[in-house]
C-alpha cells in the first residue's frame, strides 16, 4: 500500500467517524424534542405486581394505598395534586422511594425486589 493510499484510508475513517457522530447527534436531538413536546399530564396510574395489573389509581383524587408485592414486601403509594410517588417501601435499597414524584404520561415507578411497576398514563 502506498503512502497516498494510507493517507486516503485514514482520512476516510476520520470522515466516517465525523458523519456517524453528526447522525447520532441529530437523532438524539430530534428524539429528545419529540419526547418533551409530546408529554401530557397524567390521568391515571396502573399498578402491576409481577406483570399483573392489581390496581388503577385516578391521579385527580388524593389517596394513599399500600401495595402487597410479589415477594411479601410492601410499597406505600401516595397520590396528591395529580402526582404519584412511593413514600415507603420494605425493599432494602429504596430505589422506588428515591424516584420521586411522577406526573407525566410515560413516567414510571419501579420496585424490582417487590416486582411492583407503576405506569403513568396520560390518555384515556
Amino acid at each position: 500500500m502506498t503512502k497516498k493510499d494510507r493517507l486516503f484510508h485514514q482520512k476516510t475513517k476520520k470522515n466516517d467517524l465525523i458523519l456517524l457522530i453528526i447522525l447520532l447527534l441529530i437523532c438524539a436531538v430530534s428524539g429528545a424534542g419529540y419526547y418533551f413536546t409530546h408529554r401530557t399530564p397524567a390521568l391515571r396510574a396502573e399498578v402491576s405486581i409481577d406483570g399483573e395489573i392489581v390496581q388503577v389509581l385516578d391521579l385527580s383524587r388524593d389517596q394513599e394505598v399500600t401495595i402487597q408485592g410479589a415477594r411479601y414486601g410492601t410499597n406505600h403509594l401516595v397520590v396528591k395534586n395529580g402526582e404519584i410517588w412511593c413514600s415507603d417501601a420494605s425493599c432494602p435499597d429504596k430505589v422506588c422511594v428515591h424516584q420521586g414524584k411522577q406526573s407525566m404520561d410515560g413516567d414510571s415507578i419501579t420496585c424490582l425486589p417487590n416486582l411492583m411497576f407503576v405506569w403513568i398514563i396520560g390518555e384515556e
